[in-house]
């Protein structure tokens, strides 16, 4: 019975890493000249170097709107999802996706609701077809309801990244009063 053992943790691991995602790659880029993140990712990957850097002192400096916040804390719903493609080699993306991460965790946004893709300098990310994202710049937030788009923050919010996100929840056109 115990030379069965060990087949079987072997059979284990062997199913578990076949089908485990790639997420969190890594690689170089020859027009960035160092290394960028590719790929389906998460937030474990700003604890790397060398993003990590930008990631803590962004996320760190960020003080939310706590009004905002509040209000977008009752406007979140179940089906709620945000797609992230950025790039980790560009200085907007570096700037609003610490600070959407700071707004998700004071909102209570769970992890589970974002997509992070980082892309390449072409915004393609190899082996992956993002074309129908239609994506020009990075960053791009895509809120969606189900599988409904509700709206998109593209590069730099036009107010706050929270007081955007509260607006394409609540569809309210830019700029009007409440």
């Amino acid at each position: 019975m115990k030379t069965y053992y060990p087949a079987f943790f072997l059979f284990l691991l062997l199913i578990s890493t076949g089908f485990s995602q790639d997420v969190n790659k890594v690689e170089y880029s020859e027009r960035v000249g160092s290394m960028i993140l590719i790929g389906e990712c998460n937030r474990n990957a700003f604890t790397m170097e060398p993003f990590q850097e930008w990631y803590d002192f962004e996320y760190e400096e960020y003080t939310p709107e706590q009004s905002v916040i509040e209000k977008l804390k009752k406007q979140i719903n179940d089906v709620l999802r945000i797609k992230i493609v950025m790039g980790s080699w560009c200085s907007d993306s570096q700037r609003e996706v610490p600070r959407f991460y700071r707004i998700m965790d004071d909102a209570g946004i769970p992890d589970e609701k974002v997509e992070l893709i980082s892309v390449n300098r072409d915004k393609m990310v190899p082996g992956m077809d993002i074309s129908a994202l239609k994506i020009e710049r990075v960053p791009t937030f895509i809120v969606y309801d189900g599988i409904k788009e509700l709206g998109r923050i593209i590069e730099t919010p036009a107010e706050t990244l929270e007081e955007d996100l509260l607006r394409i929840l609540v569809k309210k056109p830019l700029h009007e009063p409440e």
